[in-house]
């Protein structure tokens, strides 16, 4: 678990993060991870932009790396309580598409 003023610092910055989803509502949580840009924190979520493929490769290959992320429009509401920890997204040569 982190708190708001925990994840207050990374709002605007691409995040990659280790929390705990479940798959379905009702069943067990499991270790997971998620990443993109954070918009915004409150008391109980963050509130995150996915990375998604970049909209301007007009397709991926299964196994090939990807050198262009864009990012997605909804977002992505994880709550606090299941977030085990937030560190900076590894992009070093990488382009997001926006």
């Amino acid at each position: 678990m982190i708190y708001q003023s925990d994840a207050v610092p990374w709002i605007g910055k691409f995040i990659v993060l280790d929390w705990k989803a479940a798959p379905a509502e009702g069943l067990p949580k499991s270790p997971t991870n998620s990443g993109g840009r954070v918009l915004r924190v409150d008391e109980t979520y963050l509130y995150l932009q996915p990375f998604s493929l970049s909209p301007k490769l007009p397709f991926s290959v299964p196994g090939q790396p990807v050198s262009r992320l864009g990012l997605k429009i909804d977002e992505e509401l994880i709550p606090l309580v299941d977030i085990d920890t937030i560190y900076a997204a590894p992009l070093d040569g990488m382009s997001i598409d926006e």
